[in-house]
């Protein structure tokens, strides 16, 4: 029964699992971020030339490599043009929270960033991004005629990951607006304030919350830590306690066959023995008398007390002095 739980929850798991990686919103860590069709005075390339572009963005706090993935353009009517990006070049590792342009030129011998297709704005585009595994992790569709010279449109919120155009502006550098500027290799909106911090401060502006939270933080750590080495004290002793019972088991069990041998042993008093020595004594050095059945003592001569008590012969004696 056990096993049969396990196995279904062990393939609820793996189901659940599957199902997220291929959820956009939860697996998604490269994202178009921003998309020129028509570069006329804007960004160039290594080679100087104004051309279309794409923009990822790696919103992963680590360090990714896009090396394999794919970027796909497909105008309306037409069929779709895939480029994969080759492998190799550490160009393609991108560091956590970065950005990465690929120029939409059409010559794909110009290096790794140079795609095989290009950006036509007269015409309704959808540009998708696939990861290693073939994947569809983002994609944008821009309307034909949407986006003018120098215009690209990029993602408001680089964390969300929704396909709808809500989630997108056109941004124009020539508005005068910091916050819609074209910024290919660069966040899309300039925040020169951190709103979380200054809320923060507004409500807390003696600091007392901020402490308050520190050390319940660490209090709570330690509470943990304690109650974690008790259990793990505990549990040592418990598996102490049972591999010495098991020791012990295991002995007795290897003398109890000879313990039922060694009682009559055991329980025999030394008198008996000592007799039984001092009678085969006598009888091998033919020291007994004409009586049958008494054991004779007989006293040094050269002392009246019997050496039996003689405290003399238990004392060191002293050495002779000439």
């Amino acid at each position: 029964m056990k096993k049969i739980n396990f196995g279904i929850i062990l393939a609820f798991v793996l189901a659940v699992s599957f199902t997220s990686c291929r959820d956009l919103s939860t697996s998604s860590k490269v994202l178009i971020n921003e998309v020129m069709m028509q570069n006329e005075d804007n960004a160039t390339d290594e080679y100087g030339a104004h051309s279309a572009w794409i923009e990822l963005f790696v919103k992963y706090y680590g360090q990714i490599d896009v090396a394999a993935y794919q970027i796909e353009a497909q105008a309306e009517d037409e069929a779709p043009v895939r480029y994969t990006i080759p492998k190799g070049d550490q160009i393609t590792s991108v560091a956590a929270r970065q950005h990465i342009v690929f120029w939409a030129d059409g010559q794909p011998n110009r290096g790794t960033l140079h795609t095989n297709f290009t950006l036509d704005p007269s015409k309704t585009t959808t540009i998708r991004l696939f990861n290693s595994n073939k994947d569809l992790i983002d994609e944008v569709t821009i309307p034909a005629f949407k986006l003018k010279a120098n215009q690209s449109l990029g993602r408001i919120d680089q964390l969300a990951t929704e396909r709808g155009m809500e989630n997108w502006e056109v941004k124009d550098s020539s508005d005068g607006n910091p916050n819609t500027y074209v910024t290919p290799n660069a966040s899309n909106r300039v925040m020169d304030v951190n709103a979380k911090m200054e809320t923060f401060a507004e409500k807390d502006p003696v600091g007392v919350g901020m402490a308050i939270t520190a050390m319940a933080v660490v209090f709570s750590c330690l509470i943990l830590l304690f109650f974690a080495f008790t259990a793990v004290g505990k549990a040592s002793m418990n598996m102490a306690n049972k591999n010495e019972q098991k020791a012990k088991a295991a002995k007795g069990g290897e003398t109890a066959a000879t313990a039922k041998g060694d009682t009559k042993v055991n329980e025999t008093p030394g008198e008996v023995f000592a007799a039984i020595g001092m009678a085969l004594h006598e009888m091998q050095n033919d020291v007994h008398d004409i009586e049958d059945m008494v054991l004779t003592i007989q006293t040094d001569q050269k002392v009246e007390e019997s050496a039996w008590s003689n405290k003399a012969f238990a004392m060191r004696q002293m050495p002779i002095r000439k």
